[in-house]
């Protein structure tokens, strides 16, 4: 596995830096994110986790990379803070990945413990019975108001120092809580120029986090918050400048217009992916909620009669859906997968073609396999086309249609931008071999030679192709097709309304990449 992790590259130049160890949320595993696509070199490096462990917990070695920059902030005014659960070490297995395999290079033990330089010998003992220490601290006011919401998982011991000559406490490491054995559960250690807290589980962290920053933190590291000053009730509200009161007021509003737009927001964002949601499912589900999903996708094609045979004839393993158009039959087999397709799954709809024929003793049924390929992986990452030089050939001979999702999904934007009509793709279903669902009724006028202000202006060479000023061409870059208009031309330095041969500066409503290729709608 590989260790996918994210954090500020410049940790070290960080004021505050704040860990939460406590949380046992875990992920299940995700082949797609540790694939070695992408891989530069001839070596890759991960992590080998082998049976009979069943949760794999990276953090130890997370911390261990970021422990260096956490220590280097000792050097500055700083704050560590870090809410710790239980010492956990946790042993590696670190593997290279050759063209030769993968081969265990080292194994190694990192600890949680170990985010900063001096951190204290610890028990594991776990309680939620806790207490102020009888000497107290600056944030005893703090504790008071969450002691019922503390849950410790480990006891701290008091580290010692050499100081006059004698083994003594450090002076430095302050107890901040202490459970009903009197053993110290959370910790306040002051190194060189930075301060570290060490806090136990809070029910109320973004409470107890934010009464830290707003009261506490400013009183005990003053450099690190120069603007919460002592003279905050000047901030208050009772005492004003002129003209602070209305634009308090006008502050108030935009903040209430704000929230209530960003509810509406996600609110219609909401309601479109629920509307949406079969496009969403084209490229991302199997199974019955994949074919519910095309059968929806059919339906808004226009399709009048769409039959889910898993929904009539859930018993039945035959085709998965069925399109009767009167004149002709689509039956359609559905597959949803991990990789791609083998032989079988391609030709698996040719029998049930066969059999529909002879059922309605005609030979207007057409088979089509639609999948959903590679599932895991982004949609462009995907090998597309998934099918072989062989399939497609079996397929073209055997007159039956091979279609992925992707292509469908892609296909409703097309149709939404104008470029391809509902009837095109209708009729495509039906033809036979690698079926694609682009525009067939646009000629090329090749890929511009040269781009000006960032792209809304290409220079075309045209030969016997007319374009005119307010004409919608297509672009296609990375087999993606979108729209663009004509605003002006230009030959020879002059603006012209049309022209149709030699080098011509076409000026577009929107910018547009390199390598974009223009096409003209035939007329």
């Amino acid at each position: 596995m590989k260790l996918n992790h994210e954090y500020p590259n410049n940790l070290h130049e960080f004021d505050v830096v704040m860990i939460d160890m406590t949380s046992p949320k875990s992920e299940d595993f995700n082949a797609s994110q540790h694939s070695l696509n992408n891989t530069t070199g001839s070596k890759a490096h991960a992590f080998l986790s082998a049976f009979p462990e069943q949760v794999f917990d990276p953090r130890q070695f997370s911390i261990h990379i970021v422990s260096k920059q956490i220590n280097e902030l000792a050097r500055k005014k700083s704050i560590v803070i870090a809410f710790f659960g239980s010492e956990i070490s946790t042993e590696y297995q670190f593997v290279e990945i050759t063209a030769h395999g993968p081969r265990v290079t080292n194994m190694n033990s990192y600890s949680n413990s170990a985010f900063y330089g001096s951190f204290p010998r610890s028990n594991s003992r776990h309680g939620r019975k806790v207490k102020n220490p009888e000497k107290g601290s600056k944030l005893d006011p703090l504790f008071n108001k969450h002691l019922d919401g503390i849950e410790y998982r480990s006891t701290f011991y008091h580290p010692n120092v050499w100081k006059d000559n004698k083994n003594q406490k450090d002076n430095k490491f302050i107890p901040l809580l202490l459970n009903e054995r009197d053993e110290i559960i959370s910790y306040a250690h002051f190194r060189d120029e930075s301060l570290v807290l060490v806090l136990p589980d809070i029910d109320d962290k973004p409470s107890f986090v934010s009464n830290l920053f707003k009261t506490y933190l400013p009183e005990i590291m003053p450099e690190i918050f120069p603007f919460h000053g002592e003279f905050g009730w000047l901030e208050n509200g009772d005492y004003l400048l002129p003209g602070e009161s209305e634009l308090l007021q006008q502050k108030d509003y935009i903040e209430d217009k704000y929230i209530k737009d960003i509810a509406n927001n996600t609110e219609a964002m909401k309601r479109l992916k629920e509307d949406n949601k079969f496009l969403a499912d084209l490229i991302s589900e199997t199974g019955d909620a994949l074919v519910s999903s095309i059968e929806n996708y059919l339906n808004w094609l226009g399709f009048e009669s769409v039959i889910n045979s898993d929904d009539t004839n859930p018993d039945i393993l035959e085709e998965d859906i069925q399109v009767d158009c009167d004149d002709k039959f689509l039956v359609i087999e559905v597959k949803g997968i991990g990789g791609t397709s083998t032989d079988k799954d391609c030709s698996q709809i040719s029998k049930i073609r066969y059999r529909r024929a002879e059922q309605r003793g005609k030979f207007d049924v057409f088979g089509l396999y639609i999948v959903n390929h590679q599932r895991y992986m982004p949609p462009k990452s995907r090998a597309n086309p998934p099918f072989t030089d062989n399939q497609v050939k079996d397929a073209t001979l055997d007159k039956r249609g091979l279609l992925t999702t992707y292509d469908l999904y892609k296909a409703y934007f097309l149709i939404e931008d104008g470029i391809i009509l509902k009837t095109d793709v209708r009729e495509s279903l039906f033809k036979t071999g690698l079926i694609t669902l682009e525009p067939d009724n646009i000629v090329s006028i090749g890929i511009p030679t040269e781009f000006f202000m960032n792209g809304h202006v290409a220079i075309v060479n045209l030969d016997g192709i007319t374009l005119n000023v307010g004409e919608t061409l297509v672009i296609k870059k990375q087999n993606i097709y979108s729209k663009v208009t004509i605003e002006s031309l230009q030959v020879d330095d002059a603006t012209v309304d049309s022209c149709n041969s030699g080098e011509v500066g076409v000026k577009l409503d929107r910018s547009i990449k390199n390598n974009s290729e223009l096409f003209v709608k035939k007329v």
